[in-house]
């Protein structure tokens, strides 16, 4: 497993371990937010990440928003070390027949020529979709 998907899997872990919330989210599809959580990693803008994830109407303390952004600090400096973003695509957006969840696959292209391939998972909350650690 590389780096990034072990450093994502740990703000994944700390978000159910911590079942915390955050703001609110774009009520953009599951594949945009899915590109813009990649970007914004890139960019180390991890409240903008922070905001578009579900954790079930829990409020985020300020020590694990700190311990998020420190996780996601890691995930732009492996990106950096890859040279950063080539590029992103929306493989596949399935939602289901509810309209209440979805998956996102991924590919990335960074700028040494490595890929990775990412599902991303949604729920719908309050009208909005947001990424979902389960």
């Amino acid at each position: 497993m590389k780096k990034l998907n072990v450093i994502l899997s740990l703000v994944i872990a700390s978000f159910l371990f911590f079942s915390t919330s955050c703001g609110t989210s774009s009520s953009s599809s599951p594949g945009d937010i899915s590109v813009k959580i990649i970007k914004d990693t890139e960019k180390g803008n991890a409240n903008a990440v922070i905001a578009v994830i579900s954790t079930d109407g829990k409020e985020l303390s300020d020590e694990d928003e700190a311990k998020l952004t420190a996780m996601l600090q890691m995930g732009q400096e492996e990106i950096k070390k890859k040279d950063g973003i080539k590029s992103i695509e929306v493989i596949k957006e399935d939602i289901n027949e509810a309209g209440d969840k979805a998956k996102v696959k991924m590919k990335i292209v960074y700028g040494n020529g490595e890929e990775d391939t990412e599902t991303y998972k949604f729920v719908m909350e309050d009208g909005k979709w947001k990424y979902s650690m389960k």
